[in-house]
């Protein structure tokens, strides 16, 4: 591994998605769906993962809908926020 893509590994960015798991898919799917069309076009520089917005975690949050909390301190609420959020937030960390 070289070390441009060693820095990539140690510095991705860390993308949790907050849905209501516990109710039926086609109430989120569509959220999903669009959060990942931005995503992956960022997929080397970052490291995902899907989270019940009924929990305690979302709770302390206080996140009210389907969410996308970025390093953990940054939230919005739709692919278009995402999507003008998440190559700023990469361009600081100097990975694109």
């Amino acid at each position: 591994m070289s070390k441009s893509e060693q820095k990539v590994a140690d510095n991705k960015v860390k993308v949790d998605i907050y849905v209501p798991l516990n109710v039926c898919a086609c109430q989120w799917e569509k959220f999903m769906n669009l959060v990942f069309q931005v995503l992956m076009e960022y997929n080397k520089y970052i490291k995902f993962e899907t989270k019940n917005l009924d929990s305690e975690e979302a709770r302390k949050l206080n996140l009210r809908g389907n969410s996308v909390v970025i390093d953990g301190k940054e939230i919005v609420s739709s692919s278009f926020a995402l999507k003008r959020k998440l190559p700023e937030i990469l361009k600081q960390k100097g990975l694109i």
